[in-house]
């Protein structure tokens, strides 16, 4: 007698990490806004990095210094993943990020990610004095650097000199260091396939991501994220929003679109919920009450 056919393998996609950027206008209201995401099943508290003053950077929607309030974060939310998003390296001494992203590590107990990035405003660049053109060059220059303090190795570049004596403290509670991820346009996904790094993309709808999600896998990439703005409701009327919006949208709507993205494989999931405090309650609010259990996650 033959055997019976082996079962088919489960081919359902994994689910997603799914964590948001709590912005609000005001300290509590970020607090707030974060103890309902984590206790909510939101696993990861994203948080951007404006450099200058910035219309997209409110004091409490990114305008701190980034590593210092996901300090503060993590000791309010011990339980939650956090996250940078994104670093831009340009512009950072690699070897104080060093210092402060193996610091979060520690702090975490490896419950942090760097996601770091070439820039993208030419005005932060013309700040500091920087060539915002020659921005890729300077990216991989403090990168290496940065993946070198991380691994308390020397590094020589054109800018950045580690020196062979003595390891910057503390070492990583990450064995290897704490995942570094890149994030920006085409080139730096190059960048990250070339060094087998994951990659955040951003700003893309599932059926804009598709192509871009099929050239990282078919070039043998690892981890692919995604930051979007995913809001619950109607859809901004044209002319009042920013210049982004990617999922808009009743609860069933934003259902489909997380299950849009875990096919193409995407496993971690950052998401800004509005542009205002009622907004990215509400968001929130329809996430953990609504589409949470309808995935199933």
């Amino acid at each position: 007698m033959a055997d019976p056919p082996a079962p088919e393998p489960d081919r359902s996609p994994a689910p997603m990490r799914l964590g948001i950027s709590p912005s609000a206008s005001t300290r509590g209201a970020v607090e707030e806004l974060a103890a309902l995401a984590v206790e909510g099943g939101l696993d990861t508290l994203w948080l951007g990095d404006g450099y200058l003053d910035n219309a997209d950077f409110a004091l409490w929607a990114g305008g701190l210094e980034n590593l210092t309030h996901l300090a503060w974060l993590a000791g309010r939310f011990p339980a939650a993943r956090i996250g940078s998003t994104a670093l831009v390296l340009p512009l950072r001494d690699p070897a104080w990020v060093a210092k402060q992203v193996t610091t979060l590590d520690q702090l975490t107990a490896g419950r942090y990610v760097a996601v770091v990035a070439p820039g993208f405003w030419p005005g932060e660049f013309a700040h500091r004095g920087l060539d915002f053109a020659r921005r890729g060059e300077r990216f991989d220059e403090h990168l290496d650097a940065l993946i070198a303090a991380i691994r308390g190795e020397p590094f020589s570049g054109p800018h950045v000199e580690l020196p062979a004596e003595g390891r910057l403290s503390p070492e990583p509670w990450t064995p290897g260091g704490p995942p570094i991820w890149l994030a920006g346009g085409d080139p730096t996904m190059a960048k990250a396939l070339a060094r087998g790094l994951p990659f955040q993309a951003s700003r893309r709808t599932p059926a804009q991501l598709a192509p871009l999600a099929r050239r990282w896998f078919d070039a043998g990439g690892t981890q692919l994220a995604v930051r979007i703005r995913l809001q619950a409701g109607d859809a901004p009327a044209a002319g009042t929003d920013v210049d982004w919006q990617a999922v808009t949208g009743p609860a069933s709507a934003l259902v489909d679109a997380l299950g849009a993205y875990a096919e193409l494989g995407v496993s971690d999931l950052s998401i800004v919920p509005g542009q205002s405090d009622v907004v990215s309650r509400r968001t929130v609010e329809v996430l953990v009450g609504e589409v949470l259990p309808q995935l199933g996650w």
